[in-house]
């Protein structure tokens, strides 16, 4: 490939980066500042992750764990009590995952292989339920065809990643697994890098933003047709995004004037993991959880006198405990999560006038939920 070629691949990764941008910016999208504002900026993200992804940690010879989404990186209905993480891997080779245990709550990994159109189809598992830990708090995991050692994540000839999910009751207590991953065999240096490799890399970055920025507005814009209400979700179509199967989702569309709140209600919190309920702007990304209480979850949230727990979207304080701030907001997504729950109660939701929820005591307001306006 000469100079012209590297400019063609470059130049059709800009184009890509203009079709991602039609995508995501469709004139079916709000209109209000906020939300246009948080669409460039969600597009800048989605184009600072595709490169990270498919160019800075693309490598399955010396793979990485790396933390694709954070503080400032959003996408996708990201659980602010999660920590994710990716890497690439070769199914012509061996790998151990080593690491301390430490005393998050839950952690996953999940060996996939990649389908069409994006889509992701699981090939194993391991949880906190099934990781054998040693006394000290250290584990290994093995990534191999056949069965080795005690903890041990089945990969097939289709296999090309392994992803964690670390996600915390308590992020002021607990403490993250401290994770590194390694090819076996012979230790190697990097070749040097080919026009070659960065072409298909770019090709893939762009993919893959094209891709974001396709399916989660796809996804909002369906929501409208059940506004202000939590029905199930389409678990499969969660799972073929890279969802982890320990995770049943609720998801739909939140849309609030400004003299009116959300009351939702979970009548009864079943044994699990833990749970999430949370308030995401249009993009499908979380609120700024530095700063703004937009989510609950088993250990943050304050439960009503029978044991279930009622929550308040509002745009300013109600004076309820369970508070969640849309964060000067219209409208957006809003989800929630069982997490290896033994059943999974359905959450009934109410759009109410905000006086009839302000100062109310939390017995009256949990009454709210489920009844109509």
């Amino acid at each position: 490939m000469d100079n012209a070629g590297m400019q063609a691949a470059w130049n059709a990764y800009l184009d890509s980066l203009k079709s991602a941008g039609e995508a995501l910016f469709r004139a079916s999208s709000p209109t209000d500042e906020v939300t246009q504002a948080e669409g460039l900026r969600h597009l800048s993200r989605l184009v600072r992750l595709g490169l990270s992804s498919a160019v800075e940690f693309a490598d399955p010879d010396f793979p990485v764990l790396a933390r694709y989404v954070d503080e400032v990186t959003k996408f996708g209905c990201d659980n602010p009590d999660t920590i994710y993480q990716r890497a690439l891997i070769n199914p012509a080779r061996e790998y151990r995952i080593t690491g301390v245990r430490g005393s998050i709550d839950y952690l996953s990994f999940i060996t996939a292989k990649p389908g069409a159109e994006g889509r992701q189809h699981q090939v194993a598992q391991i949880d906190t339920s099934t990781l054998q830990v040693r006394p000290d708090g250290t584990f290994e995991i093995c990534l191999s065809p056949e069965r080795k050692g005690e903890n041990w994540l089945a990969i097939d000839a289709e296999t090309r990643s392994v992803s964690v999910r670390q996600t915390y009751l308590d992020r002021q207590a607990e403490v993250p697994a401290q994770l590194h991953i390694e090819a076996m065999g012979e230790p190697r240096i990097p070749p040097p890098l080919t026009r070659e490799k960065i072409s298909a890399q770019l090709e893939a970055a762009r993919n893959f933003t094209l891709y974001c920025a396709t399916l989660f507005p796809d996804w909002t814009e369906g929501y409208q047709a059940h506004p202000n209400t939590l029905p199930p979700a389409d678990q499969e179509a969660c799972l073929r995004a890279g969802g982890d199967p320990n995770i049943y989702f609720y998801r739909s569309f939140w849309r609030l004037a400004p003299d009116e709140a959300l009351v939702v209600r979970i009548p009864r919190i079943p044994a699990c993991d833990t749970w999430n309920l949370q308030v995401d702007n249009y993009w499908q990304e979380s609120m700024d959880y530095r700063y703004v209480r937009s989510h609950l979850n088993k250990h943050s949230a304050l439960a009503d006198a029978d044991g279930g727990v009622t929550a308040v979207i509002a745009h300013q304080d109600p004076g309820h405990p369970n508070w969640l701030n849309t964060a000067g907001h219209e409208c957006g997504h809003f989800a929630m999560r069982w997490i290896r729950a033994v059943e999974h109660v359905d959450p009934l939701t109410s759009l109410r006038r905000f006086s009839d929820v302000a100062g109310q005591s939390r017995e009256a307001v949990s009454q709210l939920a489920g009844a109509s306006v």
